[in-house]
Formats: C-alpha cells, structure tokens, sequence
C-alpha cells in the first residue's frame, strides 16, 4: 500500500542528477508503444503490461531524453538493462490517478488503459514506473524489462487516415512541438464540418500568447476519422457510448468532463503521425472539455471563441492546474497539505519554488484580491477547486477565465515549449 510504506521507504529517482543522453547511442530513429493497465483503488496502485510493439520514426525531441521538470503525478523512467544508467524519462499525470480522488476509488478498484512511447532502444530496457507519494516525493511502484528481440514492428490495423497539415511551420519534427488534432463523433456526412472544425481550432491555437507568439516552434496536424455516429455521448441518450474512440460527457460524474478511457484505440488512430501533444475535437457544441498533463485535451466546438480549448491544452500540454475554487466533480484538483507540483498553485508550504522571486517587494502575501493589485502577481487565495488554503498567482487569468495567460503560466507555457523544440 502505497501511502503505507512511504514513511520507510521513499524511493529517490535519478531525475535531479542525470544528464541528457546521446540519442544515437541508446535509440534508433522509431518509436517503442507500451500498453498497459494501470489499476487499483485508494492507496493500493498495480501494473499489467498488455503489448510492446514499434512503429516508425520518432517524433519528439533527440535532445531532451531525461525530464527534469518535476510535473504530473506518475513517471516513466527506462533504464540500460542491467545498469543504472537511465537513458529516458517522462512525467505525466492519468485518468487513473484522478479517478483515485473519487469516492468510488476508496471501496472498489478501477482499470484504466494508458500508452507510453519512447525512442526505440538499441538494447533491452529496464521501465521502472513512479508515482507521487503522500509527501510528493517519486515511490517506484513497478519495474518491467523489455527485451527487444521480442518486439516486432508494426503497422496500423486501421485504414492509413488521411493528415492535414494544419500549420506546419517545419519538417523538421524532431525539433518543433508536434500536436495532432483527432476528431470525434463526425461522420462521413460532417466531412466538410471537421476540416472546417479542425482550421477553426488551428486559429484558436495561434490567438493567445505565447503561442501566437512561437507559432514557427510548433506544428498542427489533424487526421480524417469518422465516427460511429454524429455527437458525443454522455447526455444525449439517443448517441450510443459504445464507440471506438470512446469520447464523452459525465467522466466521474462532471456533466461537462469529456474523457476517454480507450487510449489504447486513440493511440492506434494516430499511430502514422508526428505528434507530441493530442487534442481531440469533439463534434458538440455543448460546453465541455478536459486536459490531463502529457495524456491528451478534449474541447467542444465554440464558433466564436476557443476558451476552452486553449484552457484545456494548458493542462495537458503544461501541466497548468486550474485556478478556480468551484468544481462539479469530487477530484483533488491539488495537494493542500504539501507543496502542490503545479507550478502555478501553491499552498505556501515551499513557496520558493514557485512564483516568489516574480513578485514585486511592495505586494503583500497572500495578497488582497482588490483593485489596487488586478494587474500585479501576486499570492491570491483560491485555486484548484479549493477556496481557502491554496492559492493562485493571478486575479484573472486563462486558467481562471477567459482572460489572456498571467506572466506565471506565459512562462511554464515558454519553457515547455523550448523544451521540445530546442
């Protein structure tokens, strides 16, 4: 049980004191896919690899192998066989992981698909699997190896999706963020509607800072998939929520949380494209959304405004928590009884890690939510779907509402970025 053995064993990952690897050393130019479940309940957490497979090229960056971010609530780090020479690391947060804050989570176990890709290894690979414990710091919860005799190459079982390219600003994808747009619950008959849709959420994309500032570090791509069935499931009764994609309304109960557990069939649909970020783009114009930090982004389509959207993708993209105090859904949005690994959340308890050294000398903290400091960083109380005990940087911003990102999350966005493309 995880939160039981913490206290004695608190397993310390190599993250803060490795460096970036060669990339021709340890991989070849493809892409090794892990499928596995990931399961448990409250406190009690299980692994169970289902396939390993590899699909060609590679995607992401050659230069940043290791993740030092510290972000998510789950690691992935892979070792050389036999050594301790960790060669590949990711952060990321699941389904899993917020389904366990439920009240469902405490007396039944959930199962939950989830995909990690990596650089093809040269050798066989060790993958030790981390998540957070009570005290925020990484417990290894599973180790698998991975012998790469065993691994064959495949291709997509699906009909090969026709790609758009949206914005392509290089072809040089090992050095530009990569996002792919999936749509869901369009029809051959909404053909027209999904291009339309997909150009719409493209120009959504490039209208807020930063990223309309660093449109030439990023590529959009969508893919041509039609669903079983106009809509997305989850309030209408008449649309069937048996579909392959398995997008929909009321995840955990939330009216307005549109998720997917099929990640396994996701991954398979865009299994020939360049992607680093998913967006899917739900054929709905009823407002919804979610976004898991390096999962994927869902959004209904607004004609008008792409609130969400971008919302949504500062989540999965940046790992950004929300800013807000009120939330129809019974999941922790942050940890109040430690530092939150948000970066734009805190609960003062190690403020020096985040916002501190941006606040100019004259603002107090926590800071007053008045007029005097609307356009000021500051330390004001109520985020993460709590309104006393954790706080936000800003009065107003894109993780709050529909207003332009805070210089605090414009930074994490930046950096984030750079770190994929430089």
């Amino acid at each position: 049980m995880k939160h039981l053995i913490i206290a004695l064993f608190v397993v310390i990952s190599s993250m803060g004191f490795a460096q970036n690897q060669d990339f021709d050393t340890y991989f070849q130019d493809n892409t090794l896919n892990i499928l596995y479940y990931h399961s448990g309940r409250v406190g009690i957490e299980y692994y169970n690899i289902e396939q390993t497979y590899g699909t060609k090229g590679w995607a992401g960056t050659k230069t940043k192998l290791l993740d030092q971010t510290n972000l998510g609530a789950h690691r992935v780090e892979v070792y050389a066989a036999n050594t301790q020479k960790i060669i590949y690391s990711r952060n990321h947060c699941s389904l899993f992981e917020e389904w366990q804050t439920t009240p469902e989570a405490r007396n039944s176990c959930g199962n939950f698909e989830e995909v990690i890709r990596f650089p093809y290894p040269k050798q066989d690979v060790d993958i030790a699997f981390f998540s957070r414990d009570s005290l925020g710091g990484w417990l290894e919860v599973y180790r698998h190896r991975v012998e790469m005799r065993d691994v064959a190459m495949i291709q997509s079982s699906q009909t090969k999706s026709k790609i758009y390219p949206l914005s392509i600003s290089s072809s040089e994808i090992n050095r530009k963020l990569d996002i792919v747009i999936v749509p869901s619950g369009y029809t051959k008959m909404d053909s027209l509607k999904m291009i339309s849709d997909m150009n719409l959420f493209t120009k959504f994309f490039f209208s807020k800072a930063p990223f309309s500032d660093l449109k030439d570090k990023i590529n959009i791509r969508g893919i041509c998939y039609f669903s079983e069935q106009t809509g997305v499931p989850g309030l209408d009764s008449s649309i069937n929520p048996n579909t392959f994609l398995g997008v929909g309304y009321n995840t955990f109960g939330s009216k307005r949380y549109i998720m997917t557990p099929n990640l396994f069939n996701l991954h398979e649909l865009i299994m020939d494209v360049p992607y680093d970020q998913i967006v899917i783009m739900c054929n709905s114009e009823v407002y919804g959304g979610g976004g898991i930090f390096n999962f994927y982004a869902t959004s209904y389509v607004n004609p008008k405004n792409g609130f969400v959207l971008i919302h949504e993708f500062g989540h999965s993209f940046a790992g950004l928590g929300d800013e807000y105090s009120e939330n129809d859904i019974e999941v922790e949005g942050a940890a109040q009884s430690i530092e939150p690994w948000q970066r734009n959340v805190t609960s003062l308890k190690d403020f020096s890690r985040k916002w501190q050294d941006m606040i100019q000398d004259s603002v107090p903290i926590p800071t007053p939510q008045t007029k005097e400091y609307e356009d000021k960083i500051g330390v004001y109380e109520g985020a993460a779907y709590v309104s006393k005990g954790l706080y936000r940087p800003f009065q107003n911003c894109l993780m709050r509402s529909d207003k332009p990102f805070c210089p605090v999350c414009t930074k994490e966005i930046i950096k984030m970025i750079d770190f994929y493309t430089e």
